[in-house]
């Protein structure tokens, strides 16, 4: 079967450009194939797969979006289109590499599209835009390596070859290096395990008791490597999940600094697989340090936390805490598997020990009494009579993970 490198772009803008880049994958030994994603004008040269495909494939006629004002409209229907042409490609084995050029629109196109492939394909983000502060968005749960451009992709000259030759040696590299890759003669299944440092005690643990039987790996808790571990989920990677760290449930609810996506804690429960769920970082706000009157009026009401320079955390309180649980109910009773919840009755965080402040054990009865009332039978609490960042409390969580991928 023959697989190709796609290059993803607005070819009414970028054709000599995506010529020349077509040129260099062909001369490293792949095969380049042209998605057309531009609905701005005429292109100037033929695509492998035109612009009116991929407006069709949208359900659109690729004239209204090209006379249409509104870009934004248009733009999501070429991103939508190209998803759905591509989708057949990858289902299908032809697909071994993604590449797209441009500025800062498309940049957005393209990592768009790239946040629908699958997480197996290499993907790579030729743009100029690379050094602006909204680049963080172009790192997609689907993996994407960005290669900041700093001449603009117009005009082909000298120094853009430059930067088109070295991107076309990069997406070929990446492809050729994930054919590189040396699978063991058994593969044991996979545990996917969200983790941080608060955690680093039983995580440690679970991974050096679960080796000779699973392979873990662990996704911090930080907001984009939890939607990357549920998009994985999704693609059927891992036999079980033990999250430790779904506080970017907490952090979307008050607008933290570890966001991840809606679905949190929902994609391993409506497909069955077995989990065992811990409340690391789940009692307070995680935020990045700054002087806005915003923070300085939390820091007066709510206990805090200076982590570093950078990061502080901010204590719930006892209402919210209570309010919350119900999120976190509401999510937990969507499992369809076996499913326990495990709380640390002495500290979610390794400084709530019994001499701090921060150890509030009737705020951490409440959460659990909220959640009895509210999880439906079939999920478990546990309550564990030591402190989340402890060796007791990783034996706790491996019994459990037993029981889970026993029943």
């Amino acid at each position: 079967m023959l697989k190709s490198i796609v290059i993803i772009v607005t070819l009414d803008t970028k054709s000599v450009e995506a010529a020349y880049l077509r040129e260099r994958i062909l001369e490293l030994g792949h095969q380049p194939l042209i998605i057309d994603v531009g609905c701005g004008g005429f292109p100037k040269m033929e695509a492998d797969i035109p612009a009116v495909e991929v407006a069709l494939a949208a359900g659109a006629d690729l004239d209204t979006l090209r006379t249409s004002r509104d870009r934004d409209m248009a733009t999501g229907a070429m991103i939508r289109g190209a998803v759905a042409k591509l989708d057949v490609l990858c289902r299908a084995g032809e697909v071994e590499g993604l590449v797209s050029i441009g500025g800062m629109s498309s940049a957005v196109m393209a990592s768009s599209i790239y946040r629908e492939m699958p997480y197996r394909i290499p993907k790579l983000l030729l743009t100029t835009a690379a050094s602006l502060p909204q680049a963080n968005q172009f790192f997609g749960p689907s993996g994407v390596t960005v290669m900041h451009s700093l001449v603009e992709v117009a005009a082909l000259n000298r120094l853009l070859m430059g930067e088109l030759a070295r991107a076309a040696g990069a997406i070929c590299g990446m492809v050729e290096g994930q054919a590189l890759v040396k699978l063991p003669a058994v593969l044991k299944p996979m545990i996917a395990m969200s983790t941080n440092g608060w955690v680093e005690t039983p995580a440690q643990y679970l991974a050096n008791e679960l080796k000779d039987q699973y392979e873990i790996v662990r996704f911090h808790g930080t907001g984009l490597p939890e939607v990357v571990m549920e998009k994985l989920i999704e693609e059927d990677y891992f036999a079980a999940v033990i999250d430790l760290v779904p506080s970017s449930i907490t952090n979307e609810k008050f607008d933290g600094s570890r966001i991840s996506w809606p679905r949190r804690l929902e994609v391993a429960a409506e497909k069955g697989i077995p989990q065992v769920v811990a409340p690391s970082l789940v009692n307070v706000i995680s935020r990045t340090r700054d002087t806005s009157a915003v923070l300085a009026e939390e820091m007066k009401i709510r206990k805090y936390y200076f982590m570093d320079s950078l990061r502080i955390l901010l204590w719930l309180t006892r209402d919210e805490l209570v309010d919350i649980a119900s999120v976190y109910a509401e999510k937990l009773n969507k499992a369809t598997g076996p499913t326990k919840f495990l709380i640390p009755m002495k500290g979610w965080l390794n400084v709530e020990t019994a001499e701090s402040e921060y150890f509030e054990p009737e705020s951490i009865q409440a959460f659990v009494d909220v959640l009895r009332k509210k999880l439906k039978p079939a999920v478990e609490i546990r309550e564990i009579d030591a402190n989340i960042d402890t060796v007791e409390f990783g034996r706790a969580v491996l019994t459990a993970f037993r029981e889970v991928t026993t029943a």
